[in-house]
């Protein structure tokens, strides 16, 4: 629905803003107690895959309100492909597609 746009009017302010936010302080609880389960005090950079790195505002979300850069991982982006594969499609959903990468590259040793 988020694609095609088949969603109400309200979707943003009702819906989105607020998952936004969860998330924020869901990535913020995470990086707390990684900090105190470590000797690490901080990060250089917070990496967003998986379907909700591409709702739109989330990537500044995270920086502004965590302060760390904030990235959305598309492990595609200077990867090759055959030329059957639709390279547009790939590169829209390569941070859907993340974890099947790694996985993926991980049976090639």
């Amino acid at each position: 629905a988020k694609r095609s746009g088949e969603i109400s009017e309200d979707y943003s302010s009702a819906v989105l803003a607020p998952f936004c936010q969860t998330t924020v302080d869901q990535i913020g609880s995470a990086l707390q107690f990684f900090f105190s389960s470590s000797h690490y005090a901080s990060v250089d950079q917070i990496l967003l895959c998986g379907g909700g790195a591409a709702i739109e505002g989330l990537e500044q979300g995270v920086s502004e309100s965590l302060g760390v850069p904030a990235a959305v991982v598309n492990p595609f982006e200077y990867m090759g492909s055959a030329n059957r594969v639709n390279r547009r499609s790939l590169l829209r959903d390569g941070a859907l597609l993340s974890i099947a990468c790694g996985l993926a590259l991980r049976s090639l040793d």
